[in-house]
């Protein structure tokens, strides 16, 4: 899956080679969203990794900028002058920026096993204790949108949070039903708690449509 995704990402940061856009500096100023592994972690991690190796071939290197979700969200290269690129899904941006598709989140509900619960449509979220990622209600799009406006706006059961390892925390202590996330980051702190193969959790594929990660520049 990573392999596929590493070809995607630099055919598109390839063809926004800077040439164009950055002819007299050679470091390029990449704004990244914090907290999403494995695609941003610390320093490092798939994305910083792959627009970092698609500069390079064109002779450039790049500077990071970190930002929490919660600031990305918004017009990230109105909102912070130093920025040449994004790599982000924000909810607001000025549509004459140029931007292309770097993955996809495949995001899903999980919740334990042992639990037993039916979740097999948005819907069936009613009732359960919730934490799922910032902005989620948001970025979810429909048919959650909708569900969201009626039964989770002010259901004291659902919360969303910027960190997302303090959700999985949640999930395993027993202080959630059922957190919503990308899969990839669900793998990811399984393996970090020390669960193999995601065994004593389950994937609820009830979202439809996958949310694209854009790579953006003015």
């Amino acid at each position: 899956m990573f392999r596929k995704l590493l070809k995607r990402a630099l055919l598109v940061l390839l063809f926004v080679a800077p040439s164009e856009l950055y002819a007299e500096d050679k470091v390029v100023n990449v704004g990244f969203v914090v907290g999403i592994p494995p695609f941003v972690i610390g320093e490092s991690g798939i994305l910083v990794d792959i627009v970092g190796a698609a500069l390079q071939r064109s002779g450039y290197t790049i500077s990071n900028y970190k930002f929490p979700s919660k600031q990305f969200d918004q017009d990230p290269l109105n909102a912070f002058e130093e920025l040449d690129v994004f790599i982000g899904t924000p909810l607001n941006f000025r549509v004459n920026y140029s931007y292309g598709k770097v993955y996809e989140f495949d995001n899903v509900a999980v919740s334990k096993t042992s639990l037993d619960l039916k979740i097999d449509r948005v819907s069936d979220l009613k009732g359960k204790y919730i934490v799922a990622f910032n902005n989620a209600s948001q970025h979810l799009k429909e048919p959650f949108t909708t569900f969201y406006n009626q039964e989770l706006a002010n259901w004291e059961g659902y919360k969303e949070i910027e960190n997302q390892q303090a959700q999985f925390d949640m999930l395993m202590k027993d202080r959630a039903q059922v957190i919503l996330l990308d899969r990839s980051m669900a793998y990811y702190y399984a393996r970090k708690a020390g669960v193999k193969g995601m065994e004593g959790f389950t994937f609820h594929e009830i979202f439809p449509l996958k949310k694209h990660h854009l790579c953006g520049w003015p």
